[in-house]
């Protein structure tokens, strides 16, 4: 049995189709939560490592309004191993499991919504599959395939569902490879979602960027529209976001300050 144990919860990953890593703990420890933060939903939770991490940010605050984190997840086995990590957890109260397709669960929610004003989400978080191709690792796992390889969810119907879902003043942010960044961002666009913040992580300083922690909203959307109306639109066109580096390790084997910081409150090395 596979567990991988934190300071105040643990992780049951014996089923999951991807194991933590260390771009899964710093993305969840990126994740602003504030007072503020209701409603959070988690796309292909998994093993549910991102939904625990928002709900132990945000039980830590002083003051929360922290109603619900549902986490949504395709495959049977995860959402069984996910569920029984929420319910093994302090927090098991305020957080639910919903095993359906993202595009079936935004599809539904968006028909209730207009018929009974129901709440959207102010907080969205997804590591998408990314990959178009099979492999034969992701044949010979059937599992791992799901969480890797776009076939079920394609960034297209990920962004139109996170469109159904977003409040107009939520945030979603995602984990992805740069080389989807450019094509996510396109989809993303069609959909009325702009970047506003951009995190690269890496190694090292003397490592080459492969992933970023991205935030998308419909306030940056709106703006980039407005200014398009401008009679210099073709200079004005480009979004403005916010764009930062995240070093993982300091010398091998030493964490940077930043992510002692971001990950302090988590890892027991840490206690």
């Amino acid at each position: 049995m596979s567990i991988f144990k934190l300071q105040q919860f643990s992780v049951k990953q014996t089923l999951a189709g991807m194991k933590i890593c260390s771009d899964s703990l710093l993305f969840g420890a990126l994740i602003p939560i504030n007072k503020s933060t209701k409603r959070i939903l988690d796309i292909g939770t998994g093993t549910g490592i991102l939904a625990l991490m928002q709900a132990q940010k945000s039980k830590a605050l002083t003051e929360s309004s922290l109603e619900k984190i549902t986490a949504v997840e395709l495959t049977q086995a995860a959402a069984v191993e996910a569920q029984e990590n929420f319910s093994n957890s302090p927090w098991s109260e305020y957080l639910d499991i919903v095993i359906q397709a993202i595009q079936q669960f935004s599809k539904h929610f968006k028909q209730s919504a207009m018929s009974h004003q129901t709440v959207g989400y102010d907080l969205i978080m997804c590591n998408p599959p990314f990959f178009v191709n099979q492999t034969k690792t992701s044949v010979d796992n059937p599992l791992r395939h799901a969480a890797r390889h776009s076939d079920s969810l394609s960034f297209t119907d990920l962004c139109q569902s996170i469109d159904k879902l977003l409040t107009d003043s939520g945030r979603a942010h995602l984990l992805l490879p740069v080389i989807a960044i450019t094509e996510f961002c396109v989809a993303a666009s069609a959909a009325g979602l702009g970047l506003v913040e951009r995190m690269d992580i890496a190694e090292s300083p003397d490592h080459p960027v492969k992933v970023a922690a991205l935030t998308f909203a419909r306030d940056n959307m709106l703006a980039v529209h407005k200014r398009a109306s401008d009679s210099d639109s073709a200079l004005t066109l480009m979004i403005e976001y916010k764009h930062g580096r995240l070093n993982k390790f300091k010398q091998a084997n030493v964490h940077s300050d930043d992510v002692r910081d971001l990950l302090s409150p988590f890892l027991l090395r840490y206690l």
